[in-house]
């Protein structure tokens, strides 16, 4: 309590001398005693609060800690205690008001101390996440890099209000996910975005050090993490602000900007705004393709062509500029340079598929359109929308009321696997389309099939992992996929370990175990599955070097379960 509070009232000066222990706060006699005794206390009356209100807790901590030390090494178990209590009832703005009320404020000779603690030092990483605008939590930061900690402060993955600091999570963030593969960027990006999104100047900061990095390196592998940026902001709340930069370090024309704008902003297309469009990019100085490459408006274009939707009539001219605009944007870029013949066959084989199933899809069929459904699937921007489409067809429709067999492959499916193996991109697409069909429920269809239905489903995430997409689907039977019948996770599982060959990795084998450990009692009830289980378990030891001492011992624990 160094900093004067400047209370007014005697009360007050009461309430804080009557607080627990306070007799015990490092400047009690000159933050309350002082005032109490010059606002007219009693001498006698602030003896009486502070002995009133000692409780000895440090002295409770320290004799019970020595009384069972004998039996266990209570270190551990008070530094826990402690960590849990300061984390619960840790104020920020009153560390701030206490600790910070001078812009040059030296750090205490206790932070100091705690800083070379590896536990404490945990625990303020810990407290900076929860409160990461605190200005006591961001010196400590600080002082931790100062004092030769920056591999550990290059870890955390918040924000702070201290630019070093902030530079060297920012710095690490990136250099670690830009080497990261699709899958491992997909499970890293959202610790990016809260680095990057947390304030305006955070935003900011990293925009514009993105873009500065696109210059010198290329944009290509800067300009997902751009939009990414861009659209959690817009989650944020911060659209204005989101379009007002982008608008300044991209030098989109105004024009250009407000147009996608109102595209991306409202639930319909107007041919107002396509209009706009085509004839700024059939124009003889078009504007930079990369404008117009955005992810949600194609999609929201490629929807418009695909997917029904309620009070939005496609008219023929529509049909023209939006095959258009599509074509341009995903077939020509900075490298390629404009080539009409191959925006034509793009525009051509969309404007097909877009004339064929618009008759079939509110029927529930599609009867004579897999000519042109696999014309499409061969370009990516065309497999997109045939995803789109199956997606609807699959929840909206009719169709596998009308079409499913249990004795044949569904067109639809071979479909989704054909996109999955041809486009390895669009996996995370296939999946996600899969995740949410398995949960749609039949009212039509009997229980054994709509298990059928349900087992098919299953099958295409086993064709996803056959085709390497296998740490996202085991994720999902670890989480989600428990909900599923049990018989149609012993089908995956036991696919599963027909298809795995060792090694295995570290991650692989943790997420099988945790799958695994679950269900033991039904798949150690079949013969042939618990054999499958005891074979991977013993492989995985035999190739266990990447493995660590817990792993080993859950797959000798799953070994004894199966014998």
């Amino acid at each position: 309590m160094s900093q004067n509070l400047q209370i007014a009232t005697l009360e007050e000066y009461r309430k804080l001398l009557s607080q627990p222990d306070a007799v015990l706060e490092q400047s009690i006699y000159n933050d309350a005693i002082v005032g109490y005794l010059d606002g007219g206390g009693a001498p006698m009356d602030a003896v009486t609060l502070l002995s009133e209100s000692y409780i000895g807790l440090p002295s409770m901590c320290n004799v019970t800690a020595q009384s069972v030390n004998n039996i266990i090494n209570c270190d551990i178990i008070l530094r826990k205690a402690i960590r849990e209590q300061l984390t619960k009832r840790f104020d920020p703005k009153r560390c701030d008001d206490f600790f910070m009320y001078t812009d040059n404020q030296p750090a205490p000779g206790w932070l100091t101390v705690i800083i070379k603690d590896t536990h404490w030092r945990q625990t303020l990483y810990e407290l900076l996440s929860m409160y990461p605008n605190c200005a006591f939590l961001n010196f400590s930061i600080q002082k931790i890099a100062e004092a030769g900690y920056k591999d550990e402060v290059s870890k955390l993955r918040t924000t702070s209000t201290y630019l070093e600091v902030y530079n060297i999570i920012l710095s690490d963030s990136l250099s670690e996910i830009l080497s990261y593969d699709d899958i491992q960027f997909e499970d890293s990006l959202s610790s990016l975005m809260r680095v990057c999104c947390e304030r305006e100047d955070t935003y900011l900061y990293s925009q514009i050090l993105l873009r500065r990095l696109s210059e010198e390196i290329g944009p290509a592998p800067f300009r997902r993490l751009r939009r990414e940026l861009e659209r959690v902001a817009n989650e944020k709340g911060n659209r204005h602000f989101v379009n007002l930069l982008h608008s300044h370090l991209t030098g989109i024309p105004p024009g250009l900007s407000r147009t996608l704008s109102n595209i991306s902003n409202t639930n319909s297309i107007t041919p107002g705004d396509l209009i706009t469009l085509v004839n700024l990019y059939k124009s003889n100085n078009p504007p930079a393709a990369d404008f117009l490459c955005d992810y949600d408006v194609i999609v929201k274009f490629l929807k418009a062509l695909y997917v029904p939707q309620e009070g939005f009539v496609l008219r023929h001219n529509m049909l023209d500029d939006l095959t258009f605009l599509i074509a341009y944007a995903t077939s020509v870029n900075d490298a390629n340079p404009r080539q009409d013949n191959k925006i034509q066959n793009v525009q051509d084989t969309l404007r097909s598929l877009h004339e064929c199933l618009a008759k079939k899809t509110e029927l529930g069929s599609i009867a004579g359109a897999m000519k042109y459904i696999l014309a499409a699937v061969r370009i990516p921007v065309g497999s997109m929308g045939v995803l789109l489409w199956i997606e609807y067809m699959a929840i909206h429709t009719s169709y596998f009321e009308s079409y499913f067999r249990t004795t044949e492959t569904s067109p639809l499916h071979l479909i989704l696997d054909e996109i999955a193996h041809r486009h390895p991109l669009q996996q995370p697409i296939v999946f996600d389309i899969i995740k949410r069909c398995i949960r749609h429920k039949y009212p039509s269809f009997a229980p054994e099939l709509q298990m059928a239905l349900e087992k098919a489903w299953v099958d295409r995430m086993l064709y996803l992992v056959q085709n390497n997409y296998t740490i996202p689907v085991l994720k999902y039977f670890k989480g989600p996929g428990r909900e599923l019948d049990d018989s149609l996770i012993l089908h995956f599982v036991k696919k599963v370990f027909r298809m795995a060959e060792p090694p295995y990795s570290k991650e692989f084998t943790e997420l099988i175990l945790d799958i695994v450990e679950v269900d033991m009692d039904s798949l150690t009830l079949i013969r042939d599955v618990r054999q499958l289980v005891y074979d991977f378990c013993n492989i995985a030891l035999e190739n266990g070097s990447v493995l660590d001492h817990l792993d080993k011992l859950r797959l000798m624990h799953v070994m004894n379960r199966c014998k």
